[in-house]
């Protein structure tokens, strides 16, 4: 049984790359998956999206990646030759023809930004990439352990609650069996009373009195809630998804638990299903929580 709550996170440093990569998971009835990944990281959104569903089948997960180069990339100097030439001839014979004293020098270069050109050099971000995955899985693993650690908490509370529900299943029954014959006693004591002195089919007064009886009779409820009872424990202890299923049967077991309350003619017996109610109800409220 794992939570569908937890929180994963990993940060990694390899190869002039630092990834971080954090993955948390929320309660939500189907899967959902929202992502927020570096720029450009579009062709590894499919990748990412199986790495999470390997892990997570249902619920809501967030996932954020981020990955930077700790150092600048690569970069040279381009310098146009030509088109410093040709400034430096234009100089010249601007020179000349106005009468000019003087050189060009160098400096009359700096101050054409045109000739020279800083340029970087394309860097391969696959190895990024891989690091950066490399810390998503890790991330996702921690979600994993902590999930599971939750699931394991949740399981304990849903076999405690379980085994108080199987332990009132007999009671139920003897409670079930007592009402029916009070009901039946109580049904004859007063058709001898209405009847007084007349004579009495006993044959027919006992069988309107067990159709009285039936009334409140709820042994198919109990066989049903047997059953119920012991497909539930036996989805506690499957491993997978199981939340739905588990929701499923509490609310099968919450039927037949009413039912049961409605027909009651015993005080005692009507106790027992109201605290049966509330063991349901609280395994209902947890399941929320179970993948």
């Amino acid at each position: 049984m794992r939570s569908m709550t937890g929180f994963g996170r990993a940060q990694l440093e390899r190869g002039g790359y630092q990834a971080v990569a954090e993955a948390r998971a929320l309660n939500q009835r189907f899967f959902e998956l929202k992502l927020s990944l570096p720029r450009g990281w579009g062709e590894y959104e499919a990748e990412v999206r199986k790495l999470v569903q390997d892990v997570v089948s249902r619920g809501r997960v967030e996932v954020f990646v981020r990955c930077v180069a700790l150092k600048p990339p690569s970069s040279r100097l381009q310098v146009n030759d030509g088109l410093a030439a040709s400034y430096v001839a234009e100089l010249r014979r601007m020179g000349k023809r106005l009468g000019l004293d003087g050189g060009v020098g160098v400096e009359a270069l700096l101050q054409r930004p045109e000739i020279f050109h800083v340029i970087e050099e394309e860097r391969d971000d696959r190895a990024g990439a891989a690091l950066a995955m490399t810390a998503l899985g890790r991330a996702l693993k921690a979600l994993e352990a902590e999930r599971v650690r939750e699931g394991a908490g949740l399981k304990r509370d849903f076999e405690a609650r379980l085994k108080t529900i199987a332990q009132a299943a007999p009671r139920i029954e003897k409670l079930a069996a007592a009402a029916r014959a009070a009901i039946r006693a109580t049904f004859e004591s007063r058709v001898r009373e209405l009847l007084g002195d007349l004579p009495v089919n006993e044959k027919r007064l006992y069988e309107e009195a067990s159709s009285a009886a039936q009334h409140g009779d709820i042994s198919e409820e109990i066989t049903r809630l047997k059953v119920h009872l012991q497909a539930l424990k036996a989805a506690i202890g499957r491993g997978g998804p199981i939340g739905k299923s588990i929701e499923f049967l509490l609310q099968e077991i919450n039927r037949e638990v009413n039912t049961m309350g409605s027909k009651s003619q015993n005080a005692a017996l009507s106790q027992i299903t109201i605290e049966i109610k509330g063991e349901v109800e609280k395994m209902r409220e947890q399941v929320q929580n179970v993948e």
